[in-house]
């Protein structure tokens, strides 16, 4: 590179540099000369399609926290809760999954980011995600532990599961956390879903296919 082109370079560079951005106390980068406004965090979102990617976003950061590995650990180790709920299989023998429930994940999330926006307080993904996880370490959630295929066969709508089988106290978002309507029926009815409306033909060491004729 000629020293003619370095200088033409290095005042490219400096051109660039002097377009500066700054700050304020509500942590809003702002770029000089134009109206352009980045906050760090928002009060509202101007879509549906915009809270729903914020919500997905939220889930991903608090499965993968250290402090939420640390939560199931706890759960399955300290508390015991470390075999199927339908099939007793443990967890030794084979993969299991927490499974929020009758409160999906995405509904407690959802649940947080109305309160923060009921109560006009600002808020990012990092916020909503150490309430949730606060939530979680308050035991103040619903879970069952699952066998990953019957985990797998709920979510796919072919198994229903008894709210007896729930541990937390999930009770405490239906009282202190709002939800629409829809949100709030789909939610009762895994509530008013009990032990004798659900069904499986199979448990640990007892299989149907085994089963002699």
């Amino acid at each position: 590179m000629t020293t003619e082109s370095t200088e033409v370079l290095e005042l490219d560079l400096n051109r660039e540099i002097a377009v500066i951005t700054t700050t304020n106390d509500d942590n809003t980068l702002n770029l000089d000369n134009t109206p352009y406004v980045l906050p760090l965090r928002v009060a509202s979102f101007s879509s549906e399609k915009d809270l729903d990617h914020f919500i997905k976003n939220v889930e991903k950061l608090v499965r993968c926290s250290l402090e939420y590995r640390l939560w199931v650990s706890y759960v399955t180790e300290s508390l015991g809760h470390n075999k199927c709920a339908l099939t007793h299989e443990k967890l030794s023998e084979c993969g299991l999954a927490v499974h929020h429930h009758p409160i999906p994940l995405y509904f407690i999330v959802k649940m947080v980011v109305n309160m923060f926006m009921s109560l006009e307080q600002k808020f990012c993904s990092y916020d909503i995600a150490t309430k949730v996880m606060e939530l979680h370490f308050q035991n103040k959630i619903g879970y069952q532990i699952l066998l990953q295929s019957i985990h797998e066969k709920f979510h796919n709508g072919f198994q229903k599961l008894p709210v007896e089988y729930c541990h937390g106290n999930y009770k405490h978002l239906l009282e202190h956390y709002t939800l629409s309507e829809d949100e709030l029926r789909s939610i009762t009815c895994e509530c008013n879903t009990h032990l004798d409306d659900c069904k499986i033909n199979w448990e640990k060491d007892n299989y149907p296919g085994l089963k002699q004729n």
